[in-house]
């Protein structure tokens, strides 16, 4: 099953990385207010910029192109989570964090353990189907664990666990999308990170790139589910 492709150092690099992301931002909201609008502001304006750079490094006029498409695609996904932390509680605006994270996480160690026929190798040649499975089956158990702790056992719903399982696939699949956007934006502005801000991520937008459309997609389910 484990192909010994996983790099130790890398891991270890990343999970802390990770680790010190998490615990801001899960701070931040439940402090909330100012100090939340801040760094969503601030989270917006770096990927913004390093979206702008990934675009003046492309060959016009397809720089141009990108340049302009990167104001609504990265503003647009950032006004989705502001409506996402504002409107919809704590506890589902943790959640979407959650599959967010677990899908990233579930399609390294998938795609790094068990390999298998590569996803999409002329984009991103590290990706394969294998990861593709973890990074939309691990969000799908958290929404299905997500619903259970909700709804509570007096309140049990099979079709519930079953909607909330599905809009897991469809957020981690959304998530898988985003990446595979910024790889191919990456390639043609010929580098490899979008930049040098988390260590063992790369650029900020290294670690957004899922949320870049898993945000809109969530809001879209979770309006779906209560209209």
């Amino acid at each position: 099953m484990f192909n010994g492709r996983l790099n130790l150092q890398s891991l270890q690099t990343r999970s802390v990385s990770a680790a010190v992301m998490i615990a801001v931002v899960v701070t931040i909201l439940i402090v909330g207010g100012i100090p939340f609008i801040a760094l969503l502001g601030l989270l917006a304006a770096v990927s913004l910029y390093e979206w702008a750079q990934l675009a003046l490094k492309c060959e016009k006029p397809v720089s141009i192109i990108y340049l302009v498409a990167g104001v609504p695609y990265v503003m647009g996904s950032f006004l989705c989570c502001f409506v996402i932390f504002e409107s919809i509680g704590f506890f589902w605006s943790i959640i979407f964090l959650m599959m967010v994270w677990v899908s990233d996480s579930g399609a390294y160690f998938a795609g790094k353990t068990i390999g298998g026929p590569k996803m999409a190798a002329r984009i991103s040649p590290n990706k394969t189907w294998a990861g593709f499975g973890g990074a939309i089956l691990s969000p799908a158990f958290i929404g299905v664990v997500a619903m259970f702790l909700y709804r509570g056992v007096d309140d049990f719903s099979l079709v519930a666990l079953m909607m909330m399982g599905i809009s897991g696939v469809f957020i981690g699949a959304a998530g898988q999308v985003g990446d595979l956007v910024i790889s191919a934006f990456k390639r043609k502005a010929g580098v490899k990170d979008t930049g040098t801000l988390i260590p063992g991520h790369g650029g900020l937008l290294d670690r957004v790139d899922s949320m870049l459309l898993a945000a809109p997609v969530y809001l879209m389910l979770f309006a779906y589910g209560h209209g």
